[in-house]
């Protein structure tokens, strides 16, 4: 708690040499934080610590059951930092982290596997997204829609965005609004698909934002405001794909073209 109090300057300065020798003190007595402690200041070169530095006291809090500190080992793998760089490494550490029961490596695992192996991946993302990880089950819904050598399958799709959307997965709360607008897997109700709709733009997601401008111009499933739409369709931003900035470029001429300019500059003042 010494080292970490001097770290941080919570008690006036920092002291990241006097912070090394507490921590090392606990490190000596084999107490697994200040091991991760000196494992995270090697990795940010404090105190004259380096990246095999990191390795020996990560590997120490690994050893002693940290499956966060396996983590870190995995991504140092990865990264090549401390160690040669080494997918097989990075997949050992992940194994060893999931077999403790850790559904943060559970997904990671699964990154790893997603491009040479898809239906390993997607067994992967499944079972870490029981274990109630949202980005996994975004993943594991967005597989079942699309190809990624995965037969289609639009209630599987629908399962696991809806479970992800309910945790508060902006991106996935886009995505099953339209599952619901097209009635893909789900009952379509044009309400509900607002409703997921604004509250995925509400979250920060830009396709989300458009998909709300979208609902509030036609009017489907919520009050026809073109205030609003303009307001998010301005909020959502570019896109990097070319259809979907098409879209935007659709929509935004319809409204300029025909909605009060008073209409559209006030929705501009908020967002300026």
């Amino acid at each position: 708690m010494v080292g970490h109090i001097l770290r941080k300057g919570e008690a006036g300065s920092v002291n990241l040499l006097e912070a090394k020798r507490f921590y090392t003190m606990g490190a000596n007595r084999g107490h697994p934080d200040a091991l991760i402690a000196l494992g995270e200041m090697g990795l940010a070169g404090e105190a004259g610590l380096t990246d095999a530095d990191a390795y020996s006291y990560l590997l120490r809090a690994s050893e002693a059951g940290r499956t966060d500190a396996t983590r870190a080992l995995a991504e140092m793998n990865r990264a090549g930092r401390g160690v040669p760089q080494s997918l097989e490494g990075e997949r050992a550490l992940l194994e060893r982290a999931v077999a403790s029961f850790d559904q943060d490596a559970t997904k990671r695992l699964a990154d790893t596997y997603l491009e040479s192996d898809p239906k390993r991946a997607l067994e992967l993302y499944e079972q870490a997204a029981d274990a109630g990880d949202a980005d996994a089950a975004y993943a594991a819904g967005i597989m079942y829609a699309q190809t990624f050598e995965i037969t289609p399958n639009e209630e599987r799709s629908a399962f696991w965005l809806a479970k992800a959307a309910n945790a508060g997965h902006a991106a996935a709360q886009a995505d099953y609004g339209l599952l619901v607008y097209q009635g893909a897997g789900v009952p379509r109700d044009d309400t509900a698909a607002a409703a997921w709709f604004r509250k995925s733009a509400e979250g920060g997601d830009t396709e989300g934002a458009f998909l709300y401008a979208f609902t509030l111009a036609k009017g489907e499933g919520v009050q026809q405001d073109f205030g609003e739409a303009y307001y998010w369709l301005l909020k959502s931003g570019d896109s990097t794909v070319d259809d979907y900035q098409e879209d935007r470029a659709i929509l935004r001429e319809r409204l300029e073209a025909n909605v009060d300019p008073a209409v559209l500059a006030a929705a501009k003042a908020r967002l300026d």
